[in-house]
């Protein structure tokens, strides 16, 4: 019960510090977000700010007839940008996609690169797209995020617009700002799964679009927060994910940490705990060896003193007590009790003659032969040397003389002793019968009428059964 209980705690452990790590997560990418999605909301608002002092038809010509014109739409371009220090750069194009005014490149005239530029179409009123321009498509020959506000006409068909350019070793640099452990990661991609900044750095993944795990919601699909936990698409390794969509932005913020080393603490605490549970086991096996050898020592101590070392059955002291508190219930509830006492005829002379081993053999054949008959309730015994009793609780004097009988008959057919030559050693018992009176004044004095009542029947001739001439008055049969 001990072992389950704490298996089941364990367990319940490990996934509440997965639903923590999970919970951690989901926190630190919101927090990612909102801090990095602040950027990019001040750059929108730059782009708007700008379109809201342009006129698109005015300040948009290429080429421009006037200098002074561009130079000032330039200077304007060159304060706004100055508001957002992480801006690289932030120009004016044309319903052709051409670039008019910069506030810091030197790109007049050319063209850009972005997706809208292909066909022009960008849809009626302002509209934000971003995208993420790696070094061979980019004018700085440096990877970036552009940022571009453009004005369609209702049918869609551009006018014009503005674009913010954000280096992306800006993102990288204010990723490592954060502590990671050496197997977390904190990453930002685009809506596509483009990785567009990572710590630890992965310079050779950066631009590459990652596939989706198999827990992973669609970052296209992505509203707010998801978590999940999957190998990573970079290193295999498992982790536990927190991803956060960047506001209304096309991008995400996510955080992974290492699931290991998550439960590295939980692990250490389950080991420890093991071992404790097992120390304890090794120790209750030890007190329970011991028990049972306390145990073992003490039912051998108990049959050493209540059985005969040679026959096995009950010792003198043992049948006594027996006997005593036989006559005890007998008295007190009006119940029967009769005892047999029996001694092998002529057992000196087996001794003398095929030596003490044959008469040590002898007394457990008669030991047997008692056992073999005494029911559940009765006790048998040897008194000492050759001697034995037979204890009959619930039992007449006539009932007990049918017993004798048997045991008389039993010993008299034994023929389980052999000489070395290989000849059976015949033997008998005498039984000496009594069943209890009212005149008997404890046990011990029903045990000596049938002491007597042996005696008489070793007199009579031997191998018979005797009762005391009173006794056998009064027994009905």
């Amino acid at each position: 019960m001990l072992g389950s209980w704490l298996a089941w705690d364990l367990w319940r452990e490990r996934e509440r510090t997965l639903e923590l790590a999970a919970r951690l997560v989901m926190q630190k990418s919101q927090l990612m977000a909102r801090a990095f999605g602040d950027t990019f909301l001040a750059a929108d608002y730059v782009l708007r700010d700008v379109l809201g002092h342009v006129r698109l038809d005015r300040d948009l010509r290429y080429p421009e007839p006037d200098a002074d014109h561009r130079q000032g739409i330039e200077g304007l371009l060159r304060l706004k940008a100055a508001t957002i220090p992480v801006l690289e750069d932030v120009a004016l194009f044309n319903r052709d996609c051409i670039f008019t005014a910069f506030a810091k490149g030197n790109f007049y005239g050319r063209r850009s690169t972005q997706r809208f530029c292909s066909d022009l179409q960008v849809g009626p009123g302002e509209r934000l797209h971003m995208q993420y321009l790696p070094v061979e498509r980019s004018a700085s020959k440096r990877p970036v995020v552009v940022m571009a506000r453009t004005v369609g006409d209702a049918q869609g068909r551009l006018l014009g617009g503005a674009l913010a350019v954000l280096d992306l070793q800006y993102a990288q640099n204010w990723l490592a700002s954060f502590d990671v452990d050496p197997q977390d990661n904190l990453s930002l991609l685009d809506t596509d799964g483009v990785l567009l900044a990572r710590i630890p750095p992965l310079p050779q993944a950066i631009g590459q679009r990652l596939p989706p795990t198999p827990s992973q919601l669609p970052f296209s699909e992505l509203v707010g927060v998801d978590t999940f936990t999957d190998p990573s698409p970079v290193d295999g390794r498992l982790r536990v994910y927190g991803a956060s969509r960047l506001g209304d932005f096309p991008l995400v913020a996510l955080v992974g940490f290492d699931r290991s080393t998550v439960l590295e603490g939980w692990r250490h605490r389950a080991w420890q705990l093991l071992a404790g549970y097992a120390v304890l086991c090794v120790l209750t096996l030890l007190m329970l060896r011991i028990q049972l050898a306390m145990l073992h020592q003490r039912e051998e101590l108990r049959a050493l003193a209540t059985t005969d070392a040679l026959t096995g059955i009950a010792n003198r002291g043992h049948l006594m007590n027996a006997g005593a508190q036989e006559y005890a219930r007998a008295r007190r509830y009006g119940q029967e009790l009769a005892v047999l006492m029996l001694d092998i005829d002529r057992f000196k002379s087996i001794n003398d003659r095929w030596g003490h081993p044959t008469g040590d053999q002898v007394i457990r054949v008669v030991a047997q032969s008692l056992r073999a008959l005494a029911r559940g309730q009765d006790l048998g015994g040897r008194l000492g040397g050759e001697e034995f009793a037979l204890l009959l609780p619930a039992t007449s004097l006539a009932g007990a003389r049918v017993i004798a009988e048997r045991l008389r008959q039993s010993v008299q057919d034994e023929d389980s002793v052999r000489t070395k030559a290989g000849d059976a050693v015949r033997f008998t018992v005498s039984i000496g019968v009594a069943a209890l009176t009212a005149q008997d004044a404890d046990f011990d004095s029903l045990l000596q009428r049938a002491d007597r009542a042996l005696y008489l029947a070793k007199d009579s001739g031997r191998n018979r059964v005797k009762l005391l001439d009173s006794d056998a008055a009064a027994s009905p049969a």
